[in-house]
């Protein structure tokens, strides 16, 4: 893949006069580099030995105490080794985040700062420089001149206090404050000042996020057949975050959407902000455009007699999280938004909206809303892409955008137009295809007559004139300016299942990784219609603006069904697919699928659609991936036949490798997927992938075959490792039959190791190679209390002093606050045959205070079966405490053939207590 793309290089040459030396300015001896360079958003610049990394005229950063923290960046040498970043942190320095190429931003001391400089490991130290924590859009703010609204966002917690203190003494106005963001109206003066401060870390343009709009699941997607399986969502509860939900509770949230399938509606009211806007909030109610509601009932909606509105997980059980209220909008926020409806119950951090929903069981998170951001990666899809990398078993799905347009008059729709979060790694980005149906009813008892845009198309006709049948638009009929040239002037919005939707955000993004991840069918939706200030079926308006809700595109189905389109519909279709994906391992496989695993099922299933540019022919003159369809259209059938392999790879480091064999017959093409859930990327890099693992495939004649290396739709010999995506194909259209080996490689793993999830489709031989994962524990999840277990078993319980993971019980290993050591372990005899990896999740809360000495430890540890240790695969402390579970896994393979004990074994010192929370431990063998 490329290093970036055209437009990027573009806006760094339009930056105000005090930002623009930090993109283009670079020290002299740059001029013939050696090494890797550091890619930032303001630009690449290559590090020399003794001189700083380029700093803008009046913004270049402040001098400190010899012992004083701040903030500094230090380049490795090449991949990094694990090693290396523990002698880091031995010079004292504490990580902040990794940056490309082979470097991390850290926090340290000037005198810290020269030690670093002496490791052998370590090419170059410099000090972080304020103006590469400004994104674009803030910088072309500030270049305009006017005053503008800002997001700000401190470097720590403990530090937005005094970040917001600093930002006040700059003139600059906090209008709120939650999380670890400010809202600052600012002048371009008090801004710059604003990115100097050693107390933030980041600073972007205010943008409110939008909503995405603009038969499918059951026929196009392939969700009948899937569930003819059994395979219908039960086992799992998707969460919904949208503007509301019907009537805002259980009972009046939609005729098809059962309460007893509700696990909770979740209002996040809108909290005015002083000198932006005033909330007014109106609870979970759907009342404005209806959004919500039709998402919601696209993802676990059961349907009508009729089998109108059926989702694909229509057993599925929903969380709703309500985060759209009426505001009046005040201050510099008036001269850009009118007063309305708008998605600011959304938190500053969106870990916490997450964190809700997977805290009521959710375990697919489906957003049909963003901002228009061209490709950028964001401080949203920073923060999607954390929460996905610390609970790897959520999918988190978001609409592509609604941008796509034809600016040029060429007939095809142009690339770059990402919405953001959907620009992150680890969520299922999501575009749009059409829909096909045979019909596109209407309610006949309806005499309204459609306005604006749709006047013309229904001939200023009623539904009951038109005879409960209504016209499609063509692309051109309602968008004029955005589709002026043919064939999509010309192209009906819906008809044809193999082409997209005009309005669908095409990739890539700005990095240059493959986005959508996938499309499903989004125009012309039919789905729910909230029952709340519907135009006819009530007698009066909302009172809030005087307007009835939305009525959808055309005309309403009836009281319960409308249509809409926009990549917010194609979204929770997919989503509803993700659930019936996790459905089918629960089922098939008794695995609770990680989001990795879930996303390289529905890339590795998915079809090529055949006509992306809407000419009417099914030449595929975009071939998969592209920058339309991404890996192509969600196939439910497919990805639930039980026809591919999986394994559920256990960390890979640094030049590390895991091989696998497959035997293949002849005849059918071979398709091998790798996902992996990456460490969230920085907004300051202009690379965003942290982790990079590479797939390769090596033909029983040798022939080695690498990720993402395609032509024509197929995988092609040669090319070079992607250094872009965290999802990488490898597709054969005739392999040869015999042995073909999969390596998945650990090119740079600075922040690991890394866990990743395979998936092989193919005509397997009579030993066809790694399949479905083999559990050795007993009473993994501590369900059964102690059966199985040996060791303190006193500690496992189901208190309700911390919670556990799934389930009700744990294992409290410490906290104690005394002299202690507690474990628990069992003893297994690995297989000689398959790759075996231990993984558990942990919790850690302590009382401890400081941040640089480990008194209380935890420890996995292999020893034999006499007891004597052969290795510590890891070591926790009280400096790793975290109110979340997060999970960690390793390789057994030196264990291969051995009869070993898995123990988990806590150490307290004399005083403060530390508890090491365990839970959902396992021993796999792939």
């Amino acid at each position: 893949m490329g290093v970036g793309n055209p437009r990027r290089a573009a806006v760094a040459a339009t930056l105000g006069a005090a930002l623009l030396a930090a993109a283009l300015t670079v020290p002299t001896a740059n001029a013939a580099p050696a090494g890797p360079p550091i890619r930032l958003i303001t630009g690449d610049f290559y590090p020399v030995a003794g001189h700083s990394g380029p700093a803008a005229p009046g913004l270049d950063a402040k001098s400190v105490g010899d012992a004083d923290s701040t903030s500094y960046l230090v380049q490795f040498s090449g991949p990094i080794r694990t090693e290396w970043v523990e002698s880091l942190r031995g010079a004292g320095a504490q990580i902040v985040e990794y940056l490309p190429d082979f470097a991390f931003k850290v926090r340290m001391s000037p005198a810290q700062a020269r030690r670093a400089e002496k490791l052998a490991s370590v090419r170059w130290v410099g000090r972080f420089q304020p103006a590469w924590k400004v994104d674009n859009a803030a910088k072309r703010k500030i270049d305009s001149g006017r005053a503008g609204v800002y997001k700000v966002r401190a470097t720590a917690p403990n530090t937005v206090d005094q970040a917001r203190k600093l930002t006040e003494q700059t003139g600059a106005v906090v209008t709120k404050s939650a999380d670890s963001t400010l809202l600052v109206a600012a002048e371009p003066s008090q801004a710059t000042k604003i990115a100097g401060l050693d107390e933030v870390a980041w600073v972007e343009e205010f943008k409110i996020p939008v909503k995405h709009n603009e038969t499918a699941a059951g026929v196009i997607m392939g969700g009948n057949a899937a569930s003819s399986r059994g395979y219908d969502g039960s086992t799992q509860t998707v969460a919904v975050a949208d503007t509301g939900l019907g009537g805002g509770t259980k009972t009046t949230a939609h005729a098809d959407v059962p309460q007893d399938r509700i696990t909770a509606i979740r209002d996040w009211a809108t909290t005015s902000a002083a000198g932006c806007y005033t909330a007014k909030p109106n609870g979970a109610a759907d009342v404005d455009s209806g959004h919500g509601t039709h998402t919601a009932v696209s993802v676990v909606g059961g349907g009508d007699a009729n089998g109108i509105g059926k989702a694909a997980a229509y057993k599925a059980k929903l969380v709703f999280q309500a985060v759209e209220d009426y505001v009046d909008m005040t201050g510099s926020c008036a001269a850009q938004y009118a007063d309305g409806y708008y998605l600011l119950g959304l938190p500053e951090d969106l870990t916490t909206l997450f964190q809700q929903a997977y805290n009521d069981g959710a375990r697919i998170h489906s957003n049909s809303w963003g901002s228009s951001e061209a490709g950028v990666y964001t401080e949203n899809a920073r923060q999607a892409d954390a929460f996905s990398n610390s609970h790897k078993d959520m999918l988190i799905t978001f609409s592509a955008g609604n941008e796509g347009v034809d600016a040029n008059a060429d007939g095809v729709i142009d690339n770059d137009s990402m919405g953001s979060p959907a620009t992150g790694k680890n969520v299922l980005s999501v575009g749009a295809s059409e829909n096909k149906k045979p019909t596109w009813a209407c309610d006949s008892s309806l005499t309204y007559i459609a306005t604006a845009k749709e006047t013309a198309t229904v001939g200023g006709k009623s539904c009951k004139e038109l005879g409960g049948t209504q016209p499609l638009p063509k692309w051109g009929d309602w968008w004029p300016s955005d589709y002026p040239a043919e064939p999509l002037k010309s192209d009906s919005q819906a008809g044809n299942d193999q082409q997209m939707a005009a309005f669908s955000s095409r990739g890539p993004t700005d990095d240059g990784r493959i986005k959508p991840d996938v499309v499903a069918p989004g125009s012309w939706i039919v789905s729910g219609y909230s029952d709340m200030y519907q135009q006819q079926y009530d007698s009066a308006p909302n009172p809030q603006n005087g307007a009835y809700q939305h009525d959808g595109y055309g005309y309403p189905v009836n009281s319960k069904y409308k249509y809409f389109s926009g990549t917010s519909m194609s979204n929770p279709l997919a989503a509803g697919g993700a659930a019936v994906i996790r459905d089918f391992y629960k089922k098939k496989y008794t695995v609770e699928a990680s989001s990795a695993l879930v996303k390289a099922t529905m890339v590795n299933s998915a079809d090529d659609l055949l006509d992306e540019n809407n000419d009417g022919v099914d030449d595929n003159d975009f071939p998969i991936p592209n920058n339309h369809e991404g890996w192509g259209r969600v196939n439910l059938d497919r990805a639930t036949d039980a026809a591919a392999k999986y394994v559920e790879g256990a960390g890979l480091s640094t030049n590390g490798v895991t091989e696998y064999s497959y035997q293949v017959n002849a005849g059918q093409p071979l398709k091998v997927s790798l996902a992996y859930t990456d460490k969230e990327g920085s907004t300051t890099a202009a690379v965003s992938l942290v982790n990079d693992l590479d797939l390769e495939l090596v033909a029983p004649d040798n022939t080695i075959y690498r990720g993402n290396v395609f032509a024509g739709g197929w995988t092609q010999t040669g090319g070079s490792a992607d250094r872009r995506n965290n999802v990488e194909n490898v597709y054969i259209q005739n392999p040869a039959a015999g042995t073909w080996k999969v390596r998945v490689k650990g090119f740079n793993v600075p922040q690991g190791p890394q866990t990743y999830a395979l998936v092989a489709r193919a005509s397997f031989g009579t030993d066809p190679g790694p399949g479905p994962g083999q559990q050795l524990l007993a009473n993994p999840g501590f369900e059964s209390g102690a059966t199985g277990w040996t060791g303190t078993t006193a500690s496992i319980t189901n208190s309700a002093a911390r919670p556990a993971r799934g389930g009700s019980f744990y294992a409290g290993l410490g906290g104690n606050g005394s002299t202690s050591t507690e474990n628990v372990y069992q003893q297994i005899a690995v297989p000689a045959a398959g790759t075996p990896s231990v993984s558990f999740w942990v919790r850690i809360d302590t009382a401890e205070t400081t941040t640089s000495t480990q008194y209380d430890k935890l420890q996995l540890q292999v020893l034999n079966s006499a007891g004597t240790v052969l290795g510590t695969l890891a070591t926790l402390s009280n400096l790793d405490k975290s109110t979340a579970y997060a999970q960690k896994t390793f390789d057994l393979s030196a264990y291969k053939g051995q009869t070993i004990r898995i123990r988990w074994q806590a150490s307290e010192d004399s005083s403060l207590q530390t508890t090491f929370a365990i839970d959902d431990t396992a021993v796999n063998v792939s």
